[in-house]
């Protein structure tokens, strides 16, 4: 967090169907699952019409199980606008075992919706 090493960027992708839930896949090297925090910076824009209530639910899944979950409640967001927001992920305790399986396993998938 403090170093600003950048570990992945993510673009929107150019054609998404918009009632569709996004999911992005990582694959990070074995460093990555030593680390105790991340700070991310999520950009989004608002189109014509205001956003009432906007909230992002984020889901940290590896296979099955999910990791981490985390809820964002953005409330009123006005329209046309750019907004952007930084989060700070504090990683969850993992067994030894699941840290071992994990970094043999080093495929991630992160649904974002």
């Amino acid at each position: 967090l403090e170093t600003g090493t950048v570990l992945f960027e993510i673009a929107k992708p150019s054609e998404l169907d918009a009632s569709a839930g996004r999911f992005v896949r990582y694959q990070f090297t074995p460093a990555f699952l030593r680390l105790r925090t991340v700070g991310a910076t999520v950009e989004f824009t608002v189109g014509e019409k205001p956003v009432s209530n906007f909230r992002m639910i984020e889901r940290h899944y590896f296979r099955d199980r999910l990791l981490k979950n985390f809820d964002f409640d953005f409330g009123f967001c006005i329209p046309s606008s750019r907004n952007t927001c930084e989060h700070i992920y504090e990683f969850p305790q993992l067994s030894e075992d699941l840290s071992k399986y994990l970094l043999c396993h080093t495929e991630w998938c992160f649904p974002l919706k």
